[in-house]
């Protein structure tokens, strides 16, 4: 898909402020802990201590199986459901404890693109007023004078969808229209932050590409950071500026060129298995040995040592969660 030309004044002042130069910290997560507890059933650990940070114009890729996680992660750095323990900041500032209005302001900063398009759209109402409900819920946002169906017409020029696309309804869009009007919401507000949940495992290969492109030039045109959520290594290895790698509620492993020199051992396995789409977290509640290696049972070169839980530490070039490497 070819970009288009779009004359945003709006949107280009973003280069010419400064004000995502890729310099700095966007979020930063601290011992991020989230544990379910079904009512009749043992408590479950989603996410485990987990501190993760992503800079300002950077993609982080989020990898690992399904269900390992990764997308109670991103809930959690939203604030969308509070944390058992840990703490989110943004921009320096602390999220954890502030009030809804407070955090009403701040999710202005970080939008969301969902694994499936059309659970996020209204079905009763047409994609165009999907894609202005920002400029409803935030007025302010709007320059002085300025229309919304002005903002509009900008932001599907940048999407790469037609007027008259945007005068239909979700069921009459494939979806891959439905995607990119997705992200043309998402960016309405000139988020500093894109979380995207597995936004292309739902679409053929060839539009999963152009959706990809897509992301990538609205992200060189508005300077935004990414947060790339999938269990496709393909994807994540092509979109990531750095990978982080996800098994049971853990990241394991955390750098530059992690699926091309992988450390960990579940990493080496996840790079070995073609199709990682095919492979699920197994069933760790209840089975891990309490203190251990959240990977210890599956691990074929665990020692005496993997009975304690090792920390995420720094090795070369990347972080490792792993007592059988010599970390400097």
């Amino acid at each position: 898909m070819q970009e288009k030309n779009v004359g945003s004044n709006r949107l280009s002042s973003l280069f010419r402020t400064g004000r995502l130069s890729g310099a700095g910290c966007m979020i930063e997560g601290r011992g991020l802990t989230k544990i379910f507890t079904p009512r009749g059933q043992n408590r479950i650990t989603a996410v485990d201590g987990v501190d993760i940070r992503i800079n300002s114009g950077e993609t982080l890729a989020l990898v690992g199986e399904s269900g390992c996680g990764k997308s109670t992660l991103s809930r959690l750095l939203l604030l969308l459901i509070p944390p058992t323990q840990g703490e989110v900041f943004f921009e320096g500032q602390a999220l954890t404890g502030l009030k809804q209005k407070e955090l009403r302001l701040i999710r202005r900063k970080i939008q969301i693109v969902p694994q499936q398009p059309e659970s996020a759209l209204n079905p009763r109402w047409k994609i165009a007023d999907s894609i202005c409900e920002p400029f409803r819920i935030h007025p302010d946002v709007l320059p002085p004078g300025k229309l919304p169906e002005e903002e509009l017409e900008k932001l599907l020029e940048l999407v790469g969808l037609e007027p008259e696309q945007a005068a239909r309804y979700p069921h009459q869009l494939s979806g891959g229209e439905l995607q990119r009007a997705v992200i043309a919401r998402a960016i309405a507000l000139e988020p500093a932050l894109i979380i995207c949940d597995e936004p292309t495992s739902m679409l053929d290969v060839s539009t999963q590409a152009a959706i990809v492109r897509l992301l990538q030039a609205l992200q060189h045109r508005l300077g935004c950071a990414l947060l790339f959520i999938t269990h496709d290594q393909g994807l994540a290895h092509a979109i990531g500026d750095r990978t982080a790698v996800m098994f049971g509620g853990q990241i394991v492993e955390e750098g530059q060129d992690v699926l091309d020199r992988p450390l960990h051992p579940f990493t080496r396995k996840l790079t070995s298995i073609p199709d990682s789409a095919s492979l699920q977290c197994p069933e760790l509640q209840g089975n891990r040995i309490p203190g251990s290696c959240v990977y210890y049972r599956f691990c074929p070169e665990k020692t005496k040592n993997c009975l304690h839980s090792p920390e995420l530490k720094k090795y070369d070039d990347r972080k490792v969660r792993c007592h059988n490497i010599s970390y400097v």
